[in-house]
């Protein structure tokens, strides 16, 4: 059991003018035996987010640890083993030439313990776990549905015997009919593992389904994060309160948006992340922001993450649901 923690982790891409900082200065804890879903609209910063943690990202600030050690520097296991990756497009994850079954023993650990018959036992193992026939090892990924080689890329995974799953969009590429399968097998492989994991999505329905905390990040930075069930029941930052409006409902979790006090949403597009507004990142598109609501200039030049570990659970908002503003009155 083992804990991943995001520690101020920036990643800037360009140079010069068009440099753009996709992850700013995160900070986010992946405790052991959890799933933390991280949900965001496209563009947010999510993917970069998760390249970091297995090293494909490099960073311009901060560590990612586990268990307080820099995961690129483990003696022993590289980048690669204590920190998997699924990535969200199955097919492109797999060597096309390999069997499956091959592509999962290629990730097994090379050890006294695994010698060939070993290795073949262990391969028959995860396909079984994973809900694979064992007549799929020695298909190729051509052969294969989505579905089927999404489970594959969760054999891997789990082959490589790692401390920590990160698992990036990995239902979107999938068909519909598919998807709910592929979740649940998420959900109960990690109920068996007991493995921390890090659950990302733009879909805030798919995160809540298989999440103990949620993190909602916007333009690079994290805007709320804390206990799925008071994100879902309570969200404090109105970003959440549109993505959990436009989520569908099915398990309880609703947050009508008529509720918010201001009428009328800003129909902004989301800011260049090349030039992100000043204070709060999320103002220009704020529906109890300053261009909604008259005289809130807080948002405009004030970093709302000041004052976010003071909530009912992190929320970088200066107006936040239900708590005293600035200015003494509740929202």
């Amino acid at each position: 059991m083992s804990e991943l923690c995001f520690e101020d982790v920036t990643v800037r891409y360009g140079t010069g003018r068009r440099a753009m900082k996709a992850v700013d200065g995160v900070s986010l804890t992946v405790p052991s035996g959890q799933v933390v879903g991280l949900v965001g609209e496209s563009g947010s910063g999510k993917s970069t987010l998760a390249r970091a943690a297995v090293g494909l990202a490099p960073l311009a600030a901060g560590r990612v640890m586990l268990d307080g050690q820099d995961v690129n520097h483990r003696r022993g296991r590289g980048p690669g083993r204590a920190v998997q990756m699924v990535f969200q497009d199955p097919h492109a994850s797999l060597d096309p030439r390999m069997s499956a079954g091959d592509s999962v023993a290629e990730a097994i650990p090379r050890d006294a313990r695994f010698d060939a018959p070993a290795r073949r036992a262990e391969v028959t193992r995860l396909f079984r776990l994973v809900g694979l026939d064992t007549a799929h090892i020695f298909a190729r990924p051509a052969e294969l549905s989505g579905g089927q080689c999404q489970r594959v890329t969760l054999a891997r995974a789990l082959a490589a015997r790692p401390q920590v799953i990160v698992a990036d969009e990995i239902t979107s590429a999938l068909d519909v009919s598919v998807q709910g399968t592929v979740l649940n097998l998420v959900r109960d492989l990690q109920r068996q593992t007991r493995l921390g994991m890090l659950f990302i999505s733009h879909n805030l329905a798919v995160v809540r389904y298989v999440s103990d905390i949620i993190a909602v990040m916007y333009l690079g930075r994290i805007v709320e994060c804390g206990p799925a069930h008071q994100v879902l029941t309570d969200p404090q930052h109105p970003y959440t309160r549109e993505l959990l409006a436009a989520a569908p409902h099915r398990d309880g979790y609703t947050w009508d948006s008529a509720r918010e006090e201001s009428g009328a949403v800003t129909a902004a597009d989301p800011p260049d992340p090349h030039h992100v507004p000043a204070g709060c990142r999320f103002h220009p598109r704020c529906r109890v922001g300053p261009l909604a609501v008259p005289g809130r200039t807080e948002c405009l030049t004030l970093d709302p993450a000041m004052r976010a570990a003071g909530r009912t659970h992190f929320t970088a908002c200066h107006f936040a649901a239900g708590l005293p503003t600035p200015s003494g009155t509740a929202t």
